[in-house]
C-alpha cells in the first residue's frame, strides 16, 4: 500500500535557534527531476564499493500531490542524474504505475516493484541498461486480483530475491526467486504469520542487514524473515502505524540480526537488542530547539539510517518545516547523543554551516534550515539524502535557493573544505557564447560539464592554464562543471548558461 507523505513545499524559514557547528556536512546538487518540487521518497545505493551506483523515487512536494512515475539513477556517487519518467507503458503491460521499489544490482541492472494506479497490473520490472529500457519480469499470474498492490522487490544476490504485496484472501502476496527474476514460486501462507484485519505493508518501507530483511505494516507491525523472505514472523512495535494513516507513522532501521532503531513521527524515539520483539524508548539528548522536554518542539521524527560498517552510528531527517527545527543529525553512541549536521556545499561553491547566506547584500535572505526527506547509506564513504527539486530562473537574479533536490554525505568536511584549485577562475558566469577558465599553479587537464539532467555535454582534456569554451551550442539553463588539474585537485561550479 502506498505510505502516505508529508506533502510540503520547497520552502524556508530563518529561526534565531543556536547551531553548534558539526563536522559532518551535505553537499547539494540537482536530483535529475526536471519538474519543481519533486521530492525524494525512496533512495536505494548499490551495495559495491568499486561503484558509485544509487536510485531514487520522486513524489510531487507541491501542494498539488499529483501521482508521479518518475525515478532517477546516478552512476558517480550522486553528483550528476539520469531522470526516467514511467508513466506512459514505459514499463510494458502498465499505464501510470506507481513506484514501491527500485533496488539496483549492478552498475546497469536495477529492479522496479509497481503498483497499479490506472491501467494493467503491478509487478516487478527490470533493466539491464541503467534504465533506458524495461522488462516485465513477474508473471501475468502475479498481482493480477483487482486488490493486489505490489509493494517492494528485494535481491540479497544475483539470483535469490522476492516481492512482496497487500494481503490478497487472507494472506500477503509474496513470492520468492532463485534464478535472478526469471521464474518466481508462491510463498504458501502457512509459512507467513497472518495479517491483521486490515493489516497491509508499504511501499520501500522495508530494511535489510545481512540475510535478514524486515518490511512495515499499517498496524504498526514489522514483518521479518531470516532466510531471504520464504518464512516471515510478525513483531509488535510502539507504533499503532507506520505509513500515517492512523495518525501515526515512523521509520526503522537496523544494525544486524538483531539491534534497531525506530523514531516515531513526533520524536520519540525507540531501542531493540532482540530483532524487534521488545522496544526500549531512549530519550536523546540533542543540539536544536525542542531538547528541553518542556519544550513542544520534538527530536527528528523523519526518516532514520544506521550507517553500515560503524559501530553505531545513525542519522536521522525532518522535512517539517512547520516545526522551530528541520533538517538532519547525527549520533555516534546509537542514539545516545545527537548533533545537528549544519554544513553545507551548494554546487561546488564553498562549504558553509548555517544560516547560509545566499545574497550577501539582504541578510534576510539567510538559509536556516533544509528539509531532508528520504536517507540512505552504504557506508561511511557514501550516503544521500533527498530534498525537492528546484529549477533555477537564471535570468532572475534573486533566485538564490541553492535547493537542487539531492544531498552528498561527507563524514568530516575539515579535510576537504579547503580543497579546490587555487586561483581558479571562471568568466563569466553566467555565459552566453564562451567562458573562460583559468588556474594559477598547476595547468588544467580535464573540464567536464553536465546538463541538469547529468548528461554529459562537453568534456575537454586539456594541458594549459587557460581555456576558452564554446558553449553557443548549449540551451539556456543551469550546468555543472567538473574541474581537474594537472595535481588532480578538483573543482565543482556551477555554470549558468543565458
Amino acid at each position: 500500500m502506498k505510505k502516505s507523505l508529508l506533502l510540503v513545499m520547497a520552502v524556508f524559514f530563518g529561526f534565531n535557534v543556536f547551531a553548534q557547528n558539526t563536522t559532518p556536512g551535505w553537499e547539494v546538487y540537482h536530483s535529475g527531476y526536471t519538474d519543481e518540487s519533486r521530492g525524494i521518497s525512496s533512495i536505494a545505493i548499490l551495495n559495491d564499493t568499486s561503484s558509485n551506483v544509487a536510485w531514487s523515487i520522486a513524489y510531487d512536494g507541491s501542494s498539488n500531490g499529483d501521482q508521479i512515475s518518475e525515478v532517477a539513477y546516478t552512476n558517480d556517487g550522486g553528483y550528476t542524474w539520469t531522470a526516467y519518467n514511467l508513466a506512459n507503458n514505459v514499463l510494458p503491460g502498465i499505464i501510470n504505475p506507481g513506484i514501491g521499489t527500485v533496488l539496483p544490482v549492478d552498475e546497469n541492472t536495477a529492479f522496479i516493484a509497481a503498483y497499479k494506479t490506472n491501467i494493467g497490473n503491478g509487478g516487478i520490472w527490470k533493466t539491464t541498461d541503467a534504465g533506458a529500457t524495461w522488462t516485465k519480469v513477474s508473471s501475468n499470474s502475479m498481482y493480477a486480483n483487482s486488490n493486489s498492490f505490489c509493494n517492494l522487490v528485494y535481491f540479497f544476490d544475483d539470483n535469490n530475491g522476492f516481492c512482496q504485496g497487500d494481503p490478497i484472501n487472507g494472506e500477503f502476496e509474496m513470492y520468492y526467486t532463485t534464478d535472478g527474476g526469471n521464474t518466481w514460486t508462491p510463498i504458501s501462507g502457512s509459512d507467513i504469520d497472518d495479517p491483521q484485519t486490515g493489516e497491509y505493508g508499504y511501499v520501500h518501507g522495508y530494511v535489510v542487514a545481512g540475510n535478514t530483511i524486515w518490511f512495515t505494516t499499517s498496524k504498526g507491525r514489522l514483518y521479518r524473515s531470516t532466510d531471504q523472505g520464504h518464512t516471515w514472523t510478525a513483531h509488535d512495535t510502539p507504533l499503532n502505524d507506520f505509513g500515517g494513516n492512523n495518525n501515526d507513522s515512523g521509520d526503522v532501521t537496523f544494525k544486524d540480526d538483531n539491534e534497531g532503531w525506530l523514531v516515531r513521527d513526533n520524536g520519540e524515539f525507540y531501542h531493540t537488542t532482540d530483532a524487534g520483539d521488545t522496544w526500549t524508548a531512549i530519550t536523546p539528548t540533542y543540539d536544536w530547539a525542542g531538547s528541553d522536554p518542556n519544550n513542544p518542539n520534538p527530536f527528528f521524527g523523519g526518516d532514520i539510517a544506521y550507517i553500515p560498517g560503524t559501530n553505531n552510528t545513525l542519522v536521522v531527517t525532518e522535512a517539517d518545516y512547520n516545526l522551530a527545527a528541520y533538517g538532519s543529525a547525527i549520533s555516534y553512541d546509537g542514539g545516545a547523543t545527537w548533533t545537528r549536521i549544519i554544513n553545507y556545499n551548494f554546487g561546488g561553491d564553498q562549504w558553509d554551516p548555517l544560516p547560509y547566506n545566499t545574497n550577501d547584500t539582504d541578510p534576510d535572505n539567510d538559509i536556516e534550515y533544509m528539509q531532508h526527506l528520504a536517507v540512505a547509506f552504504r557506508d561511511i564513504n557514501f550516503g544521500l539524502s533527498g530534498h525537492f527539486s528546484h529549477l533555477h530562473d537564471p535570468n532572475d537574479a534573486n533566485d538564490g535557493w541553492p535547493s537542487d533536490g539531492i544531498y552528498i554525505f561527507h563524514e568530516d568536511i575539515s579535510g576537504i573544505a579547503d580543497q579546490t584549485i587555487e586561483g581558479l577562475n571562471v568568466f563569466p558566469n553566467p555565459a552566453n557564447n564562451f567562458v573562460k577558465v583559468s588556474a594559477e599553479n598547476a595547468a588544467l587537464q580535464n573540464i567536464v560539464i553536465f546538463d541538469i539532467t547529468g548528461k554529459e555535454v562537453i568534456n575537454l582534456n586539456l594541458s594549459e592554464n587557460n581555456a576558452n569554451i564554446n558553449v553557443s551550442g548549449l540551451d539556456n539553463g543551469i550546468y555543472l562543471m567538473k574541474i581537474t588539474d594537472a595535481d588532480n585537485n578538483h573543482q565543482a561550479v556551477k555554470l549558468v548558461i543565458k
